[in-house]
């Protein structure tokens, strides 16, 4: 203020000074009854004298609107300081009124403990589309403009998954974050009405869920072929298959499952079937049940596979 007041004094001197030099005459304004005549020049300083005082007195409030607006924020700074560390250790806020930073308290009002809960906060009203998310359903998130691989994007992803089934294609082409298209492609290859060579067109795990919801499928085979199930999964998939067609197709389906095919062929009692597949691929588990078959001793392959696998 001082260089201001500095400043003023010396430009409205030369500007009084320049207009004295240029036109010294004088000019009559007639104020509250009376005729007043004084030369240009002053009349130039009274009125610039004027301007400089009103200024003063207008920057002068502003500095004390300033003074008492950052005095009020930081006393509701270190409110919400505190009731922030009260939200946190589950103690009771401070009653204290907060002029400034009122939506920030309120927000929070949403925190406890470690957590934040979603409710509804005015200013933070995506917070409401959170809570939205959270409950499992699908919001319009463009209007966030976030990446494909953020959390919440990929929550509204998959709430969607689980509504709408078929929207799982549209992901598998056009998203490029593969947790999504992992998930979307588990719910698009466990669809019956898939065919087979659409769900070979993508290089992801087939799983036994897969296997099983195709289990019918002519093409079963080639999931097969491509699947890497666990003997129980091979052996459960055997009995899906077993006497649902010819014995034959059914061997030459369950050909990639080394434990599936030796289940079938014990299953059918086809001794030196199962034997020259259990012996090939060292499958163990099947030799005691063997020896058993083969020394003419009745049991039932179902019944030994639950009790021990």
């Amino acid at each position: 203020m001082k260089k201001y007041t500095l400043f003023s004094i010396i430009l409205i001197a030369l500007i009084t000074l320049l207009v004295y030099i240029e036109e010294n005459t004088s000019t009559t304004f007639y104020l509250f009854g009376i005729d007043i005549t004084l030369p240009n020049a002053v009349w130039t300083a009274i009125f610039l004298g004027l301007f400089f005082l009103f200024s003063v007195i207008f920057f002068g409030v502003l500095n004390i609107k300033e003074y008492f607006y950052k005095k009020n924020i930081q006393k509701d700074i270190e409110t919400l300081i505190t009731n922030i560390k009260n939200r946190i250790l589950y103690k009771k806020p401070l009653q204290k009124e907060i002029k400034i930073l009122k939506n920030c308290n309120n927000f929070v009002n949403n925190i406890e403990g470690l957590n934040i809960k979603p409710k509804k906060c005015e200013k933070f009203e995506f917070l409401e589309d959170i809570e939205k998310l959270l409950n499992g359903e699908v919001i319009e998130i463009s209007k966030y403009k976030l990446s494909d691989d953020n959390p919440w994007f990929i929550m509204n992803i998959k709430n969607r998954l689980k509504k709408d089934p078929t929207f799982a294609k549209e992901v598998l082409k056009k998203y490029k974050n593969d947790e999504l298209k992992q998930i979307a492609f588990k719910i698009f290859a466990t669809n019956e009405k898939t065919s087979v060579s659409e769900i070979l067109k993508f290089d992801y795990e087939i799983t036994f869920d897969i296997i099983k919801a195709h289990i019918k499928d002519p093409d079963l085979k080639l999931l097969l072929q491509k699947a890497r199930l666990t003997p129980k999964e091979e052996v459960e998939t055997a009995r899906a298959i077993h006497q649902t067609i010819d014995p034959d197709k059914e061997f030459e389906i369950l050909e990639p499952l080394k434990w599936g095919s030796a289940y079938l062929a014990l299953k059918y009692e086809h001794i030196e079937k199962a034997k020259e597949i259990i012996e090939e691929n060292e499958l163990k588990f099947f030799e005691y049940f063997l020896k058993l078959r083969e020394a003419g001793i009745k049991a039932d392959i179902d019944e030994y596979i639950d009790s021990q696998i």
